[in-house]
């Protein structure tokens, strides 16, 4: 649509004669119908008192209007100039933002990619921690492997006894596992309600953590997100250059 037509358009649309609207814009009606049959390019004067008369901001007014085709003429008037300058330089401000949000995600999917990978903050290698049951108050923390050698075999009292301390530990026995992220040394001791537990390093496991597969899917899709954004905003960027060398 060409500067007359839009004219003509909002004229009609506020339901305004030719005449009303010279006489509201303080032109002649003669001028105005060249301005409508783009046989006249308005000056800058002329084009804000026709905003006034048809009360339009210059932005709604070429919002309709094919800057691009039209640029040559347009940029003549001052106003309207001074508009697509805006419009140009918030085109290339969103562009650096489309930019920089897309450098972002880039960073982003690379280090959560890596944590995933790394298993740093998750990690699945655990250490197995053992006790073999509560240790009573005043007995050594050792006492279900070493309750045997504390007691001598000389006669067939002793062997009696020692079956029986034998039956007491089986029946005293509570084997108990703790799994941890991080190695607490060969063995340590934990409160119990009854006393204490002695847990010494049994193993070490892999445990699957689901939330490491996680973080490198999502990395990844970040990555790639940031890589397919970068692609489209330098075709933007090269796009809107290149229209607006015409």
């Amino acid at each position: 649509m060409t500067l007359g037509k839009r004219l003509k358009q909002c004229r009609t649309e506020r339901n305004l004669s030719q005449p009303e609207l010279a006489e509201l814009a303080g032109i002649e009606q003669s001028y105005l119908s060249k301005l409508e049959n783009d046989k006249s390019l308005p000056s800058n004067d002329v084009f804000r008192q026709l905003m006034t008369a048809l009360a339009m901001t210059t932005s709604e007014f070429i919002r309709a209007i094919d800057t691009q085709k039209y640029r040559q003429q347009l940029m003549q008037i001052s106003d309207i100039e001074i508009v697509i300058n805006h419009r140009k330089q918030s085109q290339f401000i969103y562009l650096r933002r489309v930019l920089y949000l897309c450098a972002l995600l880039i960073v982003a999917g690379v280090t959560v990619f890596y944590t995933g990978t790394s298993k740093q903050l998750f990690p699945q290698q655990q250490f197995q921690y053992q006790s073999l049951g509560v240790v009573l108050p005043g007995e050594p923390l050792d006492i279900f492997s070493s309750w045997s050698h504390r007691m001598a075999i000389t006669t067939e009292k002793d062997r009696q006894l020692r079956s029986q301390k034998r039956l007491e530990m089986e029946q005293r026995r509570d084997v108990h596992y703790i799994l941890t992220a991080t190695n607490q040394s060969q063995q340590f001791v934990a409160d119990d309600p009854q006393g204490k537990r002695l847990y010494i390093l049994d193993k070490q496991v892999e445990v699957p953590q689901p939330i490491n597969a996680w973080l490198q899917i999502i990395g990844v899709m970040l990555f790639i997100s940031g890589v397919v954004g970068f692609g489209v905003e330098r075709r933007l960027h090269k796009l809107i250059t290149f229209n607006q060398s015409f």
